[in-house]
């Protein structure tokens, strides 16, 4: 290491004091200028997780492990992953919103339904979330993204208010564990 850092001296040196010919300093500004783009341009060989299911257990384990990046990673649209195209700032409030909402002790997917498939190159996948006793079971529609799936919707109200008790209403009522 100690000589990767003394090399790196000498030429950082060699190159910036002006014993360099003009053409070898445009040659190392290219050179920056594409390690720049490569290391900005991160989307480009981003791949989301092959199956539905996956995806939904990675964005779960993002959320279990209070990772908002993961989770931009994991949540978008057929566009891409929202981390791409929602401003910063806005996508940290929503991720936290969906967080809070779907924080967990443990959660399980449930067998698809008849209605799981729907046109467009979307699936639904219902899981069970396990939370402070209550067990709702909430929806989760994935998208084909690239050769992959993100998660594009998530039925938070099916989750319940995470700061109440358990709800008893009609519909699908959330059971108690």
């Amino acid at each position: 290491m100690l000589q990767v850092l003394r090399a790196f001296r000498f030429v950082r040196g060699f190159l910036w004091d002006g014993r360099v010919v003009p053409h070898l300093r445009k040659c190392t500004s290219i050179l920056a200028l594409g390690l720049v783009a490569v290391a900005c341009g991160g989307r480009a060989g981003q791949v989301a997780p092959s199956d539905p299911a996956t995806t939904v257990r990675a964005f779960l384990n993002a959320v279990r492990a209070n990772s908002l990046v993961a989770m931009g990673e994991l949540w978008g649209s057929a566009r891409g992953p929202a981390s791409g195209f929602i401003e910063a700032g806005e996508l940290e409030q929503r991720l936290t919103i969906i967080r809070v909402y779907l924080e967990h002790e443990r959660f399980e997917i449930l067998p698809p339904a008849q209605e799981a498939l729907l046109g467009g190159g979307e699936r639904v996948l219902r899981v069970r979330l396990t939370r402070k006793g209550c067990t709702p079971v909430v929806p989760f529609t994935l998208v084909r993204w690239r050769d992959g799936w993100l998660v594009s919707d998530i039925d938070l109200g099916a989750a319940g208010n995470p700061a109440l008790p358990c709800r008893e209403s009609p519909g699908p009522p959330a059971r108690r564990g």
